[in-house]
């Protein structure tokens, strides 16, 4: 199929459709308007709703980057070295807790039977 028979279907079908679209009643013409605004309206919606979701992202990601850098340098500790157990402290420096204590506990949790237990 060469460029001059899709030239020529191109015109018999803008040919046909201009006919067609004489032959239609106020009515049909009327009801065909405002269909063809309702689905403009509800496309220019859609748009604006996918519009919003890398915004809302991008609010999401900023606000964690702000809670981030305002948590400040004390909350983790980056002189301590890796498997250094944590510890809380209070002010006076009497009463530590230590966290990892008990490896067991972790090995425990890893298990089979901690899995059961949290399916309960």
């Amino acid at each position: 199929m060469n460029t001059h028979d899709d030239d020529s279907f191109d015109a018999i079908a803008r040919d046909v459709h201009a006919r067609s679209l004489d032959a239609l009643s106020p009515r049909t013409q009327a009801q065909l308007q405002v269909r063809r605004r309702g689905a403009r309206a509800s496309a220019h919606a859609s748009r604006r709703r996918t519009l919003a979701w890398p915004i809302v992202t991008a609010c999401a990601v900023a606000a964690m980057a702000i809670g981030w850098q305002l948590r400040g340098p004390g909350s983790v500790p980056t002189d301590a070295p890796p498997g250094t157990p944590m510890v809380a402290v209070t002010d006076d420096d009497s009463a530590t807790l230590v966290l990892d204590e008990n490896p067991e506990l972790y090995e425990w949790l890893a298990s089979s039977d901690a899995a059961a237990l949290a399916m309960e």
